[in-house]
């Protein structure tokens, strides 16, 4: 049943990274019960067959864009894709994300650049081509950053998923403190 919740998105329209499986398939589906059409990313187009087919099952418009984030060129084109097939974009939620538990002293280069690229790097690249949509289009807009419980609390063996989680949070800080000052 749409728009059962305590908050009405009609008319909205929303783009939710890493919405395969877990809280960001979640996120999609809430979004969509609130009244939202929605576009939803992941690696892998196959992947997010059960989220579109879920969304549309419970009367929900959802589009599937395959999208790594790590890669800040497929970010700006499946943003405007994004945009393109839901006619407009309203709120981005930043959720792709990936942890690997690896002790701190086994943790190598190859290892660091694929947390923080998807944790942080693909999350502002993501904000930044939803931003220039929602401001090219006059539309004043919502971005969401899902940070952890990391991004506060040294957790062992988890160092460069802490350190991408503690980046977002202040990138948020800053974005959002940056384009208040925009209007």
């Amino acid at each position: 049943m749409r728009n059962a919740s305590l908050f009405d998105l009609s008319g909205r329209k929303a783009l939710v990274t890493g919405a395969s499986r877990g809280i960001g398939r979640s996120i999609a589906e809430a979004l969509s019960a609130a009244g939202a059409d929605v576009a939803v990313t992941a690696r892998s187009l196959a992947s997010l067959e059960a989220t579109t087919a879920a969304i549309r099952a419970a009367g929900g418009v959802a589009h599937a864009i395959a999208l790594d984030v790590t890669d800040v060129g497929r970010c700006r084109a499946a943003t405007a894709e994004a945009a393109s097939l839901l006619g407009g974009l309203d709120i981005l939620v930043n959720n792709a994300g990936m942890e690997e538990v690896r002790p701190s002293l086994d943790v190598d280069e190859a290892l660091w650049d694929r947390i923080v690229d998807t944790n942080l790097k693909g999350a502002f690249f993501c904000a930044q081509a939803a931003a220039r949509q929602m401001r090219d289009a006059g539309r004043p807009g919502a971005i969401i950053n899902l940070c952890s419980l990391t991004s506060e609390v040294g957790i062992p063996t988890a160092v460069p998923y802490g350190s991408s989680k503690s980046g977002l949070l202040g990138m948020t800080r800053a974005l959002a403190a940056e384009w208040a000052e925009l209007g």
